[in-house]
């Protein structure tokens, strides 16, 4: 009792009972308590190595310097060469870290889940090991680990697994270069660690998620803001009436590089002219339906109203996920302003158009009143002007593109389009129209009353064009020729009092009789007196067509024969169905 209470090693135990025989006995039972004592101790500088070491992993915020920590305590408590732990990742399991490697070789190494000593482990969630790794025959050896094996002269192998609830997520394993068998005490102190290895790890690793949630979340948050900020700058410039070019600078300063709106290929701005080619494919990609194009020198938004391409807009320089995110921000923007630009464009214009409209239609009776309309439809009153007309193929944007001089206005007026245009003689003013359209221009005038009466003058003369199937002539009413009586109001009473004199008989009749006696005569004469050519054209019998000439004859007598008279009566007849045409 007396060498127990001294702390009295095994060896002079052993001295003391070979010295004594008559004590073997309490000799013996003192060597057991000794022992006994030892383990106690043994195990009390575990327990409190274990707590030190789960004190020190909680304060362990790495997750690779946490494992560095785990294998390096494991090799210490149970006095091994090797220890090294492993994290199991869907069907495989990767060694991670490794303390008192000889090569690098086990870092990094693959394992399948189901093969080798770790499919004991991690497929049946308890510990396991082998006095030999290299000669075990319990499992299948994989030529990769016992490669690494190999490489470190592994032999003792002892392997237990960090659980977290009923997960594995990886395994511990402590390794001897010498055959080792392994105590359940070993086994026990090792699983206990591993114990609360698996839950300071897992308590990183969720830290390390929640971590980058919130990285995550904040960077999300931070995008937002600024995309925030963008839509009030962006808001504020559209509803301060900044236009379309603001709009563009903004996009520019908010995303530090150089920003165009460009319309169509013709409209590439010179400073995108070195990079038009890849500039034009963007466009054509934008105009054929995509949002957003990647170029190898620009990044180009597709710009639209109501499914209506407007253009696009470009930000030079290569592709980032902020500049993507401003563009997408900034069309609607610029779509938006665009589309006000043209509203009120358009209100002006129809504005204009209806000034310009009333001034020909129902022109100011008095000077002050004139200079007002004069002034709202964009004229002058000093200035002569011609006034044309325009009907058919050819649409305002067509005519306003044409070359005209400086003062000239263009309007619409139902169906048809008016030019006003500064001018000293209608000649001048027939030039510039080269649209495929019918045209009827009048002669200079000045003022309201002078414009008013221009304006009828140019509607009659495409009104004349039109009937006689002149479409897509220009002219004047001097360029009518003899059909320039129409115009006339005093020559369509001449006309009306020639046509009753001369085949006033041959209407009673074909009224009366509903033979077409007039349209015979005129075919006749338009065919050169000709029977067979005439009779054909009216699809009659050439004895019919001559049935009709001697009715001809006898209501009307037989000298419209006579070539002169015969010129005379086919050009009245003419001009009768040009008037009927006309519908005066």
């Amino acid at each position: 009792m007396d060498l127990l209470l001294d702390d009295a090693s095994t060896d002079e135990l052993e001295a003391h009972r070979r010295a004594h025989p008559e004590s073997e006995s309490d000799a013996h039972a003192a060597l057991r308590l000794h022992a006994q004592l030892d383990q106690r101790r043994q195990r009390s500088v575990e327990l409190a190595a274990l707590n030190d070491i789960a004190v020190r992993l909680t304060t362990v915020r790495d997750d690779r310097q946490l494992l560095q920590e785990v294998v390096d305590q494991a090799r210490r408590l149970l006095g091994v060469d090797l220890a090294y732990i492993g994290s199991v990742y869907e069907d495989e399991f990767v060694i991670e870290v490794t303390s008192g490697a000889l090569t690098p070789n086990l870092v990094g190494l693959r394992l399948a889940q189901d093969e080798g000593l770790v499919g004991l482990i991690v497929g049946g969630s308890s510990p396991s090991w082998t006095p030999d790794y290299q000669s075990e025959p319990a499992f299948r050896h994989i030529t990769g680990a016992d490669s690494a094996a190999r490489s470190e002269n592994m032999r003792g192998l002892l392997g237990v697994p960090l659980r977290v609830g009923e997960r594995v997520i990886g395994a511990l394993f402590a390794c001897k270069r010498q055959e080792r068998r392994f105590a359940e005490s070993e086994i026990a102190l090792l699983s206990a660690l591993a114990a609360h290895a698996a839950i300071a790890i897992e308590n990183v690793r969720a830290v390390e998620r929640l971590e980058a949630l919130n990285a995550q979340l904040s960077a999300r948050t931070a995008e937002l803001e600024q995309t925030m900020q963008w839509d009030r700058t962006l808001t504020q410039v559209v509803l301060q009436g900044g236009g379309v070019q603001r709009l563009v600078r903004e996009v520019a300063s908010l995303s530090g590089r150089a920003a165009y709106f460009v319309s169509d290929a013709a409209g590439v701005p010179g400073p995108l002219l070195e990079l038009a080619p890849d500039v034009e494919h963007l466009l054509d990609r934008c105009r054929s339906g995509e949002d957003i194009v990647v170029g190898d020198s620009a990044v180009a938004h597709r710009v639209a109203a109501v499914g209506s391409f407007l253009g696009t807009l470009v930000s030079a320089g290569p592709d980032s996920p902020r500049i993507r995110s401003l563009l997408d921000r900034a069309a609607p923007a610029v779509a938006l302003s665009l589309t006000e630009e043209r509203a009120v464009a358009e209100s002006a214009r129809r504005g204009q158009d209806a000034f310009l409209v009333d001034l020909l239609s129902h022109p100011a009776s008095s000077p002050e009143d004139e200079r007002r309309q004069l002034r709202l439809a964009g004229l002058t009153s000093d200035a002569r002007y011609c006034i044309a007309v325009v009907q058919g193929a050819a649409s305002r944007a067509e005519i306003t593109a044409l070359e005209f001089p400086s003062g000239t206005v263009v309007a619409e007026h139902g169906q048809r389009v008016l030019v006003v245009i500064p001018a000293e003689h209608s000649a001048a003013v027939r030039a510039p129209f080269t649209t495929g359209a019918t045209v009827g221009i009048s002669e200079p005038a000045r003022g309201c009353t002078g414009l008013s009466k221009a304006y009828v003058e140019a509607q009659q003369t495409v009104d004349v064009l039109t009937t006689l199937g002149r479409t897509g002539e220009v002219s004047s009413a001097r360029g009518l020729g003899i059909y320039r009586i129409l115009l006339s109001h005093m020559a369509r009473e001449h006309l009306d009092e020639l046509t009753a004199e001369q085949l006033g008989p041959l209407m009673v009749e074909q009224n009366k009789r509903g033979v077409p006696l007039l349209e015979t005569l005129s075919a006749y004469l338009a065919h050169g007196r000709h029977h067979s050519a005439t009779a054909s054209s009216l699809g009659v019998h050439v004895n019919t067509l001559y049935q009709r000439l001697d009715s001809v004859d006898r209501l009307i007598g037989t000298q419209w024969r006579d070539p002169d008279a015969a010129l005379d009566l086919q050009v009245l007849m003419r001009l009768r169905r040009s008037a009927e045409l006309l519908g005066k």
